[in-house]
This record gives structure tokens, C-alpha cells and sequence, in this order.
């Protein structure tokens, strides 16, 4: 019976390997850290707080007020959404020293405000897809826990999810503050370097060959509407 059950543990251990593997002996952990650092190249760029759509050119930058921004989100009121929603990003990156605010005076009635990089904040800021980022961190591989193959429904092919457990570093003391990170819809976990579930995509072509889609590194988030209150932990 003992040996029976010896057995039975190792068909279902090998089995399990199986599970995780496919048979496949691609280094995964390997290529996704190299994956991550590519597109982190500095280490301290990998997840991104978007702050909104002013480049580098535009600083001094000036905000201005929408019509409707005060306004619940709505696909027809999203532009003006959005706008209040860079206004008050860049008031909070003020208040922590990334930015320089100067009141500007009234149009319509409204307060206006100027703002300007600190150096402070030239140290974190990354211009990328037309806006203002504020980034941090760089990810570390941990383990690679499953893979999964399914059909991508938008032009056909194979598409291969890498489940993995990794970590932060580089982890400035600015982000730790739940009114930062969690405004932007980050974790608790991930600040503190914590172990963290991530996802790697790969386009699987006919020959077998990886091809990256997306990862962890460089993401950007929004910041949610800030008439939401951030609870403290």
C-alpha cells in the first residue's frame, strides 16, 4: 500500500510539472526579466502614474476649465472628465514638490494655475504617449507559475499568458503614501516590494517562435476621480 501510494504521489507530482511546462523548456523567468529590463532600461521606470496629457514642451503649463468637468464620468462628457482629472494630479504632484504652483488668476470665474517641474520631479517624470508619467520601481522575476495558450479573438494565432510571481525595487519613499498609490490604483503590496501576481503575454507563431505583447513593465495608470475618497489604512 505504502508503495502504491509512493507511486501515485510521484504520477501526480509529474503530472503537475507537466501542467506548468507543457513539455516546454522555453526559460521564461529569463526572458521575461529581460523582457522587463528592456523596457525599464533606467530600473526605476517600471509602473507609471499618469498625470495627464501635457508634454514637454507645453511646461509652464497653465490649467483651464471645461465645461461639464464637474461632472460625473460619461463617455460624452470624457474629454472634460479628464481635464479635472489632470487638474487635480497636478496639484497633488505640487504638493509633494514635483511640481512649482502658482495661482494665475480667474477666466469665467474659475481659478487658474500654473505649474512648472521641479528638479525634484524631473527625476521621476517620463514623457510618453503625449502626457506627464511619474514612475517608479523596477520588476524582478520571482517564479513562473503557470502558462496558459488560448485564441486571440482579434486576428486569429495563439496567444500564451506567463503567470508569474515577482517584486519591486526601487521603490521611492513618495510612493509608499496610500493617498499616492492608491489614487492610482496600485497595491500596498507592490510598493512595499512584496510578492505580486504578474502576467506576460506572447503571440505563439507557427514555427513556435515568442513574440512579446504586453508585460509589467512600462504600464500607466490613471488616477481615479479624486471626489472619491482614499481611505487610510
Amino acid at each position: 500500500m505504502q508503495i502504491k501510494t509512493n507511486i501515485t504521489t510521484l504520477l501526480i507530482i509529474t503530472f503537475s510539472s507537466l501542467l506548468l511546462t507543457g513539455c516546454d523548456t522555453y526559460p521564461y523567468k529569463e526572458k521575461i526579466q529581460e523582457s522587463n529590463d528592456y523596457n525599464n532600461p533606467t530600473g526605476d521606470k517600471a509602473k507609471c502614474m499618469m498625470v495627464g496629457r501635457v508634454t514637454q514642451s507645453m511646461y509652464p503649463y497653465t490649467t483651464y476649465y471645461m465645461q461639464e468637468q464637474d461632472l460625473p464620468f460619461a463617455q460624452e462628457t470624457r474629454k472634460a472628465f479628464n481635464n479635472r482629472l489632470k487638474n487635480d494630479s497636478l496639484h497633488l504632484f505640487a504638493g509633494i514638490g514635483f511640481f512649482t504652483e502658482e495661482y494665475a488668476g480667474e477666466v469665467d470665474g474659475r481659478a487658474t494655475y500654473r505649474y512648472d517641474l521641479t528638479d525634484l520631479g524631473r527625476k521621476y517624470v517620463k514623457f510618453a504617449l503625449g502626457e506627464t508619467n511619474f514612475c517608479f520601481g523596477r520588476v524582478v522575476v520571482d517564479k513562473i507559475n503557470r502558462t496558459n495558450d488560448t485564441i486571440n479573438g482579434v486576428g486569429g494565432g495563439t496567444v500564451r499568458d506567463v503567470y508569474y510571481t515577482y517584486h519591486l525595487e526601487n521603490v521611492p519613499d513618495w510612493v509608499k503614501d496610500p493617498q499616492i498609490y492608491k489614487r492610482f490604483g496600485y497595491f500596498k503590496e507592490q510598493v512595499n516590494g512584496e510578492p505580486f501576481p504578474g502576467i506576460h503575454s506572447y503571440r505563439v507563431s507557427g514555427n513556435g517562435k515568442l513574440t512579446t505583447m504586453t508585460g509589467e513593465s512600462a504600464s500607466y495608470q490613471w488616477a481615479y476621480d479624486f471626489n472619491d475618497e482614499i481611505k487610510e489604512e
